[in-house]
């Protein structure tokens, strides 16, 4: 709901009421997906993503000395003249001088940003949207007289008759609707109240169970926090967004990370303990063959099967025998199996006190895992998530990597983990040639910024297991991080099995041949 059509009017009244006027002083990116226009009082941060998208006005905004893009080099300078909204569409235009306007299409996966001149689209934000040049003006779909209509207190119903108005009408309008129409009112006194009361300065901002939802319309009860203000309501709302998904993807993380082990030793301890038990609990082999070796002339030849007195227990017991073999020759065999049980009890119970340890130490981590709160438990108030709450995550998720860290083997190159995978960076030439010719394995995989010096990375190869292309893609991009590009936007990064690649006579330490290779574009990735 935050780039709803209601609440990209009461944006662009913002917008015109407390910075119309300013100078454009910057418009650049530095985030994917993520433009800022930067004027004199105010930083308009605007998120393409999908499906989040956003405008948001910021006091302040931390621009990064590296990987910043310039935009729209001819707004710079410009005055902003004041900001308007598409009629029943969710389009704000930021109007210039000399002509000149930003065209914020907040479409969801058809998010873009256009700077016109005159009308005419000359450039775009996101140059993969190419139709974008084409884009045309156009309100959106109103039928006013479909405000008269009468319809029953059913909520779907009402959301039915609400998009035939227009399609901007959601659930949270139907849902207010509808408690208006129970009380006694028509659609149309409805409708116009709903829209009334979305045109108010109050805004609700909800935590829900996997993400943060910004409202026109609070529900009575819900728990809701309200804000006064669209810039204090967005801003706190794209914080807790980014704050809340970030967390919960963590938590999850960690949680499935320390529930894995877990839930393996319990039932490898488990299966021990009945293997154990089982074997305990079945006649010992040993007395049996003391029984067929006391009463070998009671028992036949070439027989599958003699009751013989039970000395032990009392009584008889019937003894399968093998008829090609003698009586003390199954005597023997029983003999065997006793060793070999005898063997496997010690082996099983000295697997369990080992599996033992594990089973508790994995109970324990997850344990203290469990007293960080879960994205449920997190507090939520009018000055968003607790920090104190939120620091406890990173504290435990710190103390964990440290442990981990502790009992890691050290090696002489960069060293990286990635959804169970161990990366590898070289560090200088030499260290290249070590890591790729004396390390790696034939089948591990290679990658290297192209055509640029950079360092060998290598991702070490798990049995059965393929490389995901989300491991492939991070490795791509820490080797285009540690190389000559690694200020660049895009870098394309080769890759292939370490066996396509070989060291040629005369070759300076660091460089190879290729003779077989991928390439993949990624954005250098931050140390």
């Amino acid at each position: 709901m935050h780039f709803h059509y209601f609440t990209l009017r009461h944006l662009s009244k913002y917008l015109n009421d407390f910075h119309r006027g300013e100078i454009v002083d910057d418009c650049f990116s530095q985030n994917r997906n993520e433009l800022v226009v930067e004027m004199a009082k105010v930083f308009l941060r605007i998120g393409c993503h999908t499906p989040l998208t956003y405008i948001i006005p910021s006091e302040e905004f931390s621009r990064s000395r590296k990987n910043v893009v310039e935009l729209f080099p001819e707004i710079r300078g410009l005055a902003f003249t004041g900001s308007r909204v598409v009629p029943w569409e969710r389009v704000l235009i930021l109007e210039l001088e000399n002509q000149y306007d930003l065209v914020l299409k907040m479409h969801g996966s058809a998010a873009n940003v256009m700077l016109r001149l005159e009308g005419q689209v000359i450039r775009l934000f996101n140059n993969q949207k190419e139709e974008d040049f084409d884009y045309t003006e156009t309100p959106g779909l109103f039928d006013e007289a479909a405000i008269r209509q009468e319809v029953p207190a059913d909520e779907d119903l009402v959301l039915q008759a609400l998009r035939k108005i227009s399609p901007v009408m959601e659930k949270q309008f139907a849902r207010k609707a509808t408690e208006l129409i129970k009380s006694g009112i028509s659609f149309e006194k409805a409708y116009n109240q709903i829209v009334t009361d979305a045109e108010k300065e109050i805004f609700a901002i909800r935590k829900l169970q996997t993400n943060i939802k910004f409202l026109l319309l609070p529900a009575a009860d819900s728990g809701d926090v309200m804000v006064k203000g669209i810039s204090e309501a967005l801003q706190l709302f794209l914080r807790s967004q980014f704050q809340f998904t970030s967390y919960r993807s963590r938590y999850n993380e960690v949680e499935k990370e320390l529930r894995k082990p877990a839930e393996k030793y319990r039932k490898v301890y488990s299966s021990y303990q009945t293997n154990i038990s089982q074997l305990e609990e079945d006649r010992n082999p040993e007395e049996i063959g003391h029984i067929l070796m006391a009463s070998l002339h009671a028992i036949p030849p070439h027989v599958k099967e003699a009751e013989l007195e039970d000395f032990y227990l009392g009584g008889t017991i019937k003894i399968k025998l093998d008829p090609t073999l003698s009586p003390q020759e199954n005597a023997q065999k029983y003999y065997q199996k006793h060793k070999q049980r005898k063997g496997k009890l010690t082996y099983l119970k000295g697997e369990l006190e080992d599996i033992e340890g594990k089973y508790l130490a994995a109970e324990e981590a997850l344990e203290v895992f469990l007293k960080v709160p879960s994205p449920d438990d997190l507090s939520f108030t009018e000055k968003g998530f607790d920090y104190e709450e939120l620091k406890l995550l990173k504290q435990f998720s710190r103390e964990k990597a440290g442990e981990e860290g502790n009992n890691e083997k050290k090696y002489p190159f960069r060293t990286y983990h990635r959804e169970g995978f161990d990366i590898f960076v070289g560090k200088d030439g030499k260290n290249n040639d070590e890591l790729s010719f004396k390390f790696a394995s034939r089948d591990d995989l290679w990658l290297h910024a192209r055509d640029v010096p950079g360092s060998h990375v290598i991702i070490r190869q798990r049995a059965g297991k393929p490389i995901p292309p989300s491991v492939l893609e991070y490795a791509a991009q820490l080797a285009a991080f540690y190389s000559k590009r690694k200020n660049d936007s895009l870098v394309p990064v080769q890759y292939t099995t370490r066996k396509y690649i070989r060291k040629r006579k005369g070759d300076p330490p660091g460089m190879v041949a290729v003779d077989r290779e991928d390439v993949i574009m990624v954005e250098p990735v931050r140390e």
